[in-house]
């Protein structure tokens, strides 16, 4: 049976190529989504190659494509998971190539969404029809998920087929986006593998106030008691906590840094609650802001609503806080400290939520994440994997809450840093190089291979 060394993978990756340049020409931004198009391409493209799927339409246009390939004996189900739809383009004037052209130029596939994350959707279907096309004797099931709706929280994609088609959806393992992406330290280079997200509670907080002329002022301006909740939240510092994927990560990259390092990630995986991380971090590549998200809650004020002309004081004020909190702290007790740090204004306040779900986190001791960690050894010389917590949020939370081991792996060369990759993603000129193309499909193709027990 053909194994890696036998596939031309250069004809793989010209071909994952046509296949993400035709799917970033689908316009899919969300809102409004119109994931429909991109589900029936995808259908049409399994279909010719005698794949069966089916499309579960959450709402009109919104629509979500699962296909899956079931082995010769019974095994684990393996879901490659991606989201069709894309963020909104601000100004298409800033692109050097039209945002939804698909150009292929200067080694590139441009597009809005190369990044995020139809590149995943082309490499993992690329995958899919390596299994048919090779007919390989695989056990268990393999399964395609291209869903709708992560732009705008999965209401409409993974979340409501989870809640709606849960047997269509449950797996053992997952692959997903949230890593890949190769991360230079010191000598060492790593690829993250993400395994742990935080939780998430966007909640709209709202005082009512007495309205007057503004010449007149009193006590009782809903935006002046907004003003100091707002400052007092955002400028509180929520206890300390390491979930083991920040734990592992600190280790391997202080080793990787040296002495420094090594102090360094004792200092920040400690119980010490003050740690000035600018001064620890200096002359590393590590981002003391990025470093104190992975190991507190925090809290942005992100939104803000008040008033009706200059002279008047408003009768109400709302504004949006987004918390993210770490694995072991949960919305009940943010609540209290908002509650806490609101004191006299405790019993004025009002709270809603907007969206909430909990940290999850897939196991670093999964079999699963042990092959990741191998075929990332000995398809990249000189790499590693390496776990980590992702600070936003995928659609991985919801197949965890379905039982599965959900990984975020989307893995992409170094001919881009992490810096110009980042800012890429939901920009202007978004872009992927060929090579990462080529390396995607090759690592999940052999990382399914292993998972599945290709014979």
């Amino acid at each position: 049976m053909p194994d890696n060394a036998k596939l031309d993978w250069k004809t793989v990756a010209e071909e994952t190529t046509k296949l993400l340049s035709e799917l970033l020409q689908l316009d899919t931004t969300n809102p409004p989504g119109n994931e429909k198009i991109a589900a029936d391409y995808l259908q049409g493209l399994l279909s010719q190659e005698g794949i069966e799927s089916q499309i579960l339409e959450s709402a009109p246009g919104r629509s979500n494509l699962i296909a899956r390939l079931k082995g010769r004996q019974p095994g684990k189900r393996l879901m490659l998971l991606s989201h069709t739809d894309v963020v909104p383009v601000n100004d298409p004037d800033q692109w050097k190539y039209p945002p939804f052209s698909g150009v292929v130029a200067e080694g590139y596939v441009w597009g809005r969404g190369a990044l995020d994350m139809k590149s995943m959707t082309a490499t993992e279907t690329m995958v899919m029809l390596l299994f048919k096309r090779l007919k390989l004797d695989f056990a268990g099931e393999l399964i395609l998920a291209a869903v709708a709706d992560e732009e705008q929280g999965s209401s409409y994609g993974g979340n409501w087929l989870v809640q709606n088609h849960p047997d269509l959806m449950r797996s053992d393992y997952v692959l997903n986006e949230g890593g890949g992406m190769p991360l230079q330290i010191g000598e060492q280079v790593f690829y993250t593998v993400d395994t742990t997200e935080k939780g998430l509670w966007w909640v709209r907080l709202r005082f009512k106030g007495a309205a007057g002329h503004a010449s007149v002022p009193h006590q009782d301006n809903a935006i002046a008691k907004s003003a100091r909740l707002i400052d007092r939240l955002a400028g509180h510092q929520f206890p300390k906590q390491i979930a083991p994927a920040v734990q592992e990560f600190f280790v391997r990259v202080g080793q990787a840094l040296g002495p420094q390092g090594v102090r360094a990630a004792q200092v920040i995986t400690s119980d010490n609650q003050q740690v000035d991380l600018k001064s620890l971090l200096a002359g590393t590549p590590l981002d003391a802001n990025l470093v104190y998200a992975f190991t507190h809650t925090t809290c942005s004020p992100t939104m803000i609503r008040a008033g009706v002309k200059e002279n008047v004081i408003p009768a109400r004020c709302e504004f949006v806080l987004d918390f993210r909190f770490v694995p072991g702290y949960s919305r009940e007790q943010i609540e209290e400290t908002i509650e806490q740090l609101a004191g006299e204004l405790a019993a004025e306040l009002e709270i809603e939520t907007i969206q909430h779900h909990p940290a999850s986190e897939s196991p670093i001791s999964d079999p699963f994440y042990q092959i990741i960690e191998e075929t990332v050894r000995q398809e990249i010389p000189g790499a590693q994997a390496v776990p980590y917590l992702l600070t936003g949020a995928t659609d991985s939370r919801f197949m965890r809450q379905l039982g599965a081991a959900a990984y975020g792996f989307s893995p992409l060369s170094t001919q881009m840093s992490l810096s110009e990759r980042t800012k890429l993603v939901h920009s202007a000129n978004e872009r992927i190089d060929i090579g990462s193309l080529k390396l995607g499909v090759k690592l999940l193709y052999t990382i399914a291979r292993r998972a599945l027990q290709v014979v």
